[in-house]
């Protein structure tokens, strides 16, 4: 669970291809309020596809399609920016009049797929060892990597690195991305770092841990990752333009940019079941549709197994690799996002209503956000009337809320409103709601303040968008009266 996570501001910056995971969740909370302006009517998953096509690609250069489904039925919707000469043709159902895009870290999902099958059919286990599949194939690995599981991979506990040797943004992780092969990504895995002195660790996006995961699946398979997720998912499905090379399909990728700037394809080897798939808005709808089928649709029950949570993940849960919101029996999401050197993707499906929506964008500075914010704001809303509140006791409140060694959320008063900011950010006002309850009302973020016995404020909780993180105050609070 991120404010606004550091590979993003290096993407946005810089087209760096690091991955893309803020959520709706906070991403904008402590960046300033710009993704959080208002749209001219509300935007759900329920909104006309090209309306939301013009939000999310916003003043960019570019292609961006969308795809929803909505009562069993899909629709399409595009924006382009500059707009063609005339007017484009709608988009169709059949793939082939669609123009494709890289899905990047979208990848890990089918990635997921695959081990969810591969448990489903009783080929591996969930605690089965990176050790014990490589035994016998590579050499010098070190205890602690050797005892990471599947399990841990899926999920990003297993205290695997972004990337290898150091490597975590910039010019050199895009370096790895294309050139590492197959004996030069298990040369790295003989010298990975764990971030940590053994797995399991609190969740922490790789990009190397999922990479492995898939080299592993094709190890244990004696066939490649690309070929699994042929015979195993695209071709059953019908998805025939989701591939990794491209073939004669070259033509219909949409011209990638990075802001202004033109960005060349992103090709990979070893990193591929981290980042190299391209798919269209019709494939993506396909596929999520036999997710949201679930054990009596085309995949049978690998599809059902690869929404089960496996571990907490950024103030949340997390399946296989798939991102998890919402409370355990009640109205929960499903989703992940991407970024490579030219292309910006989100993938967001909601069994509960049987909504999906796939947003594919060929410019990586694609304004995704307030699209991911406007959809959690719509499944998760917060209340956000305005409750009168005496400034006297915003003071109960002033100090600083430790989320982890590197985050943390601060509070202070300023012109009788209480203000709130991540560390390194600027502070946005917060409107009182309720007794010790607070909330941002433009992204849909609450915050409900916990007191002691001696009714000091000691803890604040943040939710948006269906997830969850908790703050402890730091140094000691002083005991306030209670109110009469």
């Amino acid at each position: 669970m991120r404010l606004l996570p550091r590979a993003m501001i290096r993407a946005t910056t810089r087209a760096s291809p690091c991955r893309w995971l803020a959520a709706w969740l906070l991403a904008p909370l402590l960046a300033g309020t710009a993704a959080a302006q208002p749209q001219p009517q509300p935007l759900t998953l329920a909104s006309d596809p090209a309306f939301i096509a013009k939000a999310a690609l916003g003043a960019e250069r570019g292609t961006l399609v969308v795809g929803t489904l909505r009562n069993g039925k899909p629709a399409y919707g595009a924006a382009y920016n500059p707009e063609p000469p005339s007017p484009p043709r709608p988009i169709e159902p059949n793939s082939a009049e669609q123009p494709m895009f890289e899905i990047g870290s979208v990848t890990k999902v089918f990635t997921g797929l695959l081990l969810a099958q591969a448990v489903e059919r009783g080929d591996l286990k969930l605690d089965d060892t990176v050790g014990k599949l490589l035994a016998g194939k590579v050499q010098g690995l070190s205890p602690a990597v050797a005892s990471v599981t599947l399990r841990q991979l899926v999920t990003h506990t297993g205290c695997m690195p972004v990337m290898a040797d150091g490597v975590s943004g910039g010019a050199p992780l895009a370096e790895q991305f294309r050139s590492f092969d197959k004996p030069m990504f298990w040369a790295a895995l003989t010298r990975i770092k764990l971030t940590a002195a053994a797995p399991p660790c609190e969740g922490a996006y790789s990009n190397f841990g999922m990479a492995l995961l898939g080299q592993l699946l094709a190890e244990h398979y004696g066939t490649s990752w690309g070929e699994l997720v042929r015979a195993r998912i695209t071709e059953p499905l019908g998805m025939n333009d989701t591939v990794i090379t491209l073939g004669d399909k070259a033509s219909r990728m949409a011209p990638a940019f990075a802001g202004d700037r033109r960005q060349p394809l992103f090709d990979m080897q070893a990193y591929a079941p981290a980042s190299a798939l391209r798919s269209t808005a019709a494939d993506m709808m396909t596929f999520s549709r036999a997710i949201i089928a679930g054990a009596g649709g085309p995949l049978g029950p690998a599809a059902a197994r690869m929404l089960t949570p496996l571990a907490r993940y950024e103030g949340a849960e997390i399946g296989y690799a798939v991102m998890v919101r919402g409370p355990e029996g009640g109205r929960r999401t499903y989703w992940h996002a991407g970024l490579t050197e030219g292309y910006r993707t989100l993938w967001l499906i909601a069994p509960d209503t049987n909504e999906a929506i796939v947003v594919l964008g060929s410019n990586a500075r694609a304004p995704l956000q307030p699209v991911m914010l406007a959809i959690g704001k719509s499944r998760y809303p917060v209340p956000t009337a305005e409750v009168p509140l005496d400034p006297q006791r915003l003071d109960d409140y002033k100090g600083e809320f430790r989320i982890s060694k590197a985050k943390a959320l601060s509070f202070t008063v300023r012109g009788a409103k209480l203000l709130v900011r991540e560390t390194g950010r600027g502070y946005n006002a917060l409107t009182p709601t309720g007794a010790d309850r607070f909330a941002v009302v433009g992204i849909g973020a609450q915050f409900v303040f916990r007191r002691d016995a001696a009714n000091a404020v000691v803890a604040v909780s943040l939710t948006q968008g269906g997830s969850q993180l908790d703050a402890r105050r730091e140094g000691a609070a002083a005991a306030v009266p209670l109110q009469q």
